[in-house]
């Protein structure tokens, strides 16, 4: 019985060691195609905003910036985690995956783990490197860590709809942030079911007192809701 069991811990992964694996597998497969590169050409677009007003001795508005930035949450995630996950599912690779002794809701994790720091590398670095450039000074922490947290935020809003829509899964992604950054530049109460205003509350670049558990909250709920969305959708879809 113990020489059963000792086989059955070498044949079955745990579910970590899925997860972990499945993400090296989609950032492997990442690397191969030209996905990566043309993130990198979107994360630059504050950079290269930076270097275009700088040169015109354009007086600093890191607020300005911060705006790009947070459109690139309506880009980069949709085009990792949201096509990624949309082609896992649309190309039935998940029926392999599933045919194994590991737990379904591990696909999406690993996705997961794999691309939402790659996109908040991406956007954070964007933003960073944009800032030294316009003011000759690094951003503040609590901005890095708003952009951050949006990307996060994103990246599982975008994870929540490929399950749903895996086959436009990217172009859905893309039209929900949109409509996110539109309703966040609303100057009413609306503002408030939006990711992007929340990440811009969080950063407080305006001095302003604000408080942080508020667009925190908001943001886990809002997020969250797409995530529980993702993580069922995928526990009943059929292998």
């Amino acid at each position: 019985m113990s020489e059963i069991r000792a086989l059955n811990e070498k044949v079955v992964p745990t579910t970590l060691s899925t997860v972990l694996t499945l993400a090296g597998v989609t950032l492997t497969r990442l690397g191969r195609g030209k996905a990566l590169w043309i993130g990198g050409l979107f994360a630059a677009l504050p950079v290269a905003y930076a270097i275009g007003v700088h040169a015109r001795h354009v007086a600093p508005s890191p607020d300005d910036l911060f705006k790009i930035s947070l459109l690139l949450l309506a880009l980069l995630p949709a085009m990792y985690v949201g096509a990624s996950i949309g082609e896992e599912i649309e190309d039935r690779t998940s029926t392999y995956l599933w045919s194994r002794p590991i737990a379904r809701w591990a696909v999406l994790a690993g996705k997961l783990c794999a691309l939402t720091p790659l996109v908040i590398a991406l956007v954070v670095g964007g933003w960073y490197a944009g800032i030294r450039i316009w003011t000759d000074a690094a951003p503040t922490a609590m901005s890095c860590a708003a952009l951050a947290a949006g990307c996060v935020a994103a990246s599982l809003i975008a994870a929540g709809i490929a399950t749903v829509v895996p086959k436009h899964g990217m172009a859905l992604t893309i039209g929900y942030m949109l409509v996110d950054l539109f309703i966040g530049a609303l100057p009413f109460s609306l503002n408030q079911l939006s990711i992007t205003n929340q990440a811009n509350v969080l950063a407080n670049l305006g001095g302003s007192p604000s408080g942080l558990v508020t667009p925190v909250i908001a943001m886990v709920v809002m997020s969250g809701l797409w995530a529980a969305v993702g993580f069922e959708r995928i526990r009943r879809l059929e292998a």
